[in-house]
């Protein structure tokens, strides 16, 4: 692509890519900066585009490569301290005996409803990749997972009363000392 061509394109393209970077980015000075990396970067690969009838679309996977690059650099992370990783490991008080008593509200449900929580919620396999071990339907296999979610919430609120505060947060979750019905 000649410089002619690759001014052209800049000028055919250049408000297009900027109203896709603000949608995307909050900080109009980033806009512009990024903007201009697009441009730098389509004229420092220009000997790479052989077909000029797809410059545009490949300028705006240049683009798209661009914000992906800026995403992943604006990632922050930092080390983890030690201590803080024991404290998070260590249940809250709040949910001291939870786990127990949630093994003991799974073994009061179905076999099937039993199967497929604790491979989604505890095990962490996918709903799709449960749908193909069982040979259900994906959606089938959905359906199935609300259904066990429900009977397991219903036998949870039978038992407990959850105290919660104004934006929904737990704040304790006391015994109701009634007699759990089978679901």
């Amino acid at each position: 692509m000649n410089q002619p061509d690759l001014h052209q394109l800049w000028l055919n393209s250049a408000e297009q890519l900027r109203r896709f970077l603000a949608a995307r980015l909050a900080d109009s000075t980033a806009v512009e900066d990024l903007l201009q990396d697009i441009f730098l970067a389509a004229y420092l690969k220009r000997e790479q585009l052989h077909d000029p009838e797809r410059s545009r679309a490949w300028l705006w996977q240049i683009a798209r490569r661009k914000l992906i690059d800026r995403y992943r650099s604006r990632r922050e992370t930092s080390e983890l301290d030690e201590t803080l990783a024991a404290e998070q490991q260590q249940a809250p008080p709040i949910l001291a005996g939870f786990d127990q008593c949630m093994q003991q509200m799974l073994a009061r449900l179905p076999a099937q409803d039993r199967l497929v929580l604790q491979r989604t919620a505890f095990e962490g396999i996918s709903q799709q990749a449960l749908s193909i071990e069982l040979g259900l339907s994906f959606s089938g296999t959905k359906s199935r997972v609300q259904r066990a979610r429900q009977k397991l919430r219903q036998l949870f609120e039978q038992c407990c009363a959850v105290e919660r505060d104004a934006d929904g947060h737990v704040l304790g979750c006391y015994s109701q000392q009634q007699s759990i019905q089978l679901v």
